[in-house]
């Protein structure tokens, strides 16, 4: 986990704000928002939401009131208590990529097959960088489709001792998720006590909330473990090709997600999801690492602390098919974003190839060291104490007069057996050769200003009646020490 006090970087204005809270507004009390779970229309009704079949129309002010019932920050608690997580704040929690599935080792695409799992899960764990494997970081082809999540949980349970994400394709397995949870950590209400997992709940966009998903999502909200409820928006496909149209779809679908887990159980703990980016306009196929996914990115941060949510958003993406220079600037891309926006939860961290067809073994090296290095690039630069004993010794002196600004900078020279001359020796005769050196420099220069020449000469002047050795030097130099504040 990685503590990210860098300001924030937001970039809607007061203005922007306004418009796109009456965007989402309008979407869900005029268009209405689809919940293809029948419990789930009940629940609203049952709240005084008026409703036609799947479709709810909500009022916003009650949808606001639910939202506010949800955790502004939570734990959850990893089997090694050194790996447990904070979800929320400055916290930023990184796993790996999601739901491929293929794998390429080197030249060799194929299949996704358990052992690869195992493998990845493997390498979450030796990486200090990851803090979960994530969920299905590859989808096992190897292994019966009707027990392979079992497989892949008993997998991120014993190769891993960090937190880890719960199947939610039908809430039969997301059930078993948490069966498993108990087991491994005493009982239900440890685990409701303090999450044990997380899990993504895709929203089905545009405006539609499928059964499966909502089957799963009930089973973990009951059970107080996170969800995280994304729009899965691609603009010009599953939005509007505009970024503040797609943000207000965002908002709907988010938010609406959201209010029904209060409804299901008030106080469960869930995080503003967000996956956006952009199609191209002529070929269809998906993009990122864009401009417009970046820009997307850094709204859905200022919008989710607009609410008081923590958010999931961001991630190491890429089209490209290997690992190559367009996957490590295309990564980087997004993943700058993410940090500067202070994201949550960042899935996708490592691995990602292929628009997420494929998970890479090289490609998760390659995204654990950009990750790392924008963590380095987020801390703030912390200045040493003034009487710390690293930083340099400064001394007054009187102001060069000068026509160009100078900083003066003095450092104890090293003991010697003649006199300083500026320069740190322990030769008195390399002391005599400087000082004739200067005094020929002085002689060629007397057709210059007498102001020049005064100035050179107290320089001269002070350098040998001092004890130590003095450096002037003009600002923007190249060899000008930087000022400690």
């Amino acid at each position: 986990m990685f503590e990210n006090t860098m300001p924030r970087y937001e970039i809607l204005s007061e203005e922007s704000m306004a418009v796109l809270d009456k965007g989402w507004r309008r979407i869900v009390s005029e268009l209405g928002i689809e919940f293809m779970k029948p419990e789930a229309v009940e629940l609203f009704k049952a709240a005084g939401m008026r409703t036609e079949g799947d479709k709810v129309f909500f009022d916003p002010d009650f949808v606001l009131e639910q939202v506010a019932k949800a955790p502004r920050e939570f734990d959850i608690q990893a089997r090694n208590p050194a790996n447990t997580v904070h979800i929320g704040g400055n916290s930023m929690v990184f796993s790996s990529v999601y739901g491929s599935p293929f794998v390429r080792r080197g030249d060799v695409r194929g299949d996704a097959m358990m052992e690869d799992y195992r493998n990845f899960a493997k390498l979450a764990q030796s990486f200090s960088a990851m803090d979960s494997v994530g969920g299905v970081v590859c989808e096992p082809s190897d292994a019966p489709l009707d027990s392979r999540h079992l497989d892949m949980l008993y997998a991120a349970m014993t190769l891993t001792d960090k937190i880890y994400m719960g199947s939610v394709v039908s809430g039969t397995r997301a059930l078993d998720t948490i069966r498993m949870s108990e087991i491994l950590f005493g009982s239900r209400e440890a685990i409701e006590k303090t999450p044990v997992s997380f899990s993504l709940i895709n929203c089905n966009s545009p405006l539609r909330w499928d059964d499966r998903m909502l089957e799963a999502q009930f089973e973990y909200a009951k059970a107080m473990q996170p969800v995280v409820l994304t729009p899965f928006l691609l603009m010009g496909a599953m939005s509007p090709v505009s970024i503040p149209a797609t943000l207000a779809q965002q908002m709907a679908e988010a938010l609406t997600g959201i209010a029904l887990t209060q409804l299901i159980r008030p106080g469960a703990p869930v995080i503003f999801g967000s996956f956006l980016s952009n199609i191209d306009m002529q070929s269809g196929s998906p993009q990122f690492g864009t401009p417009e996914s970046a820009i997307g990115l850094l709204c859905t941060g200022q919008i989710a602390r607009h609410f008081g949510l923590p958010f999931r958003t961001g991630g190491a993406l890429t089209s490209s098919q290997v690992p190559d220079a367009q996957a490590a600037f295309e990564s980087l891309m997004t993943m700058l974003p993410t940090f500067l926006a202070g994201t949550n939860v960042v899935m996708h961290t490592a691995g990602w190839l292929e628009g997420a067809l494929v998970a890479s073994y090289e490609k998760y090296v390659i995204d654990v060291q950009i990750s790392s290095r924008c963590r380095r690039s987020s801390r703030p630069c912390s200045s040493p104490r003034r009487n710390s004993p690293s930083a340099p010794t400064r001394r007054s002196a009187p102001a060069v007069t000068s026509s160009v600004p100078s900083t003066r900078w003095s450092v104890s020279a090293p003991a010697s057996t003649g006199p300083s001359c500026g320069t740190p020796t322990t030769s008195s005769a390399g002391c005599d050769s400087v000082a004739r050196t200067r005094s020929s420099a002085r002689a060629r220069s007397t057709s210059r200003s007498s102001r020049t020449t005064s100035s050179r000469r107290w320089m001269s002047r002070s350098a040998r009646s001092s004890r130590s050795t003095s450096f002037v030097v003009a600002p923007n130099s190249a060899t000008e020490p930087q000022p400690i504040a």
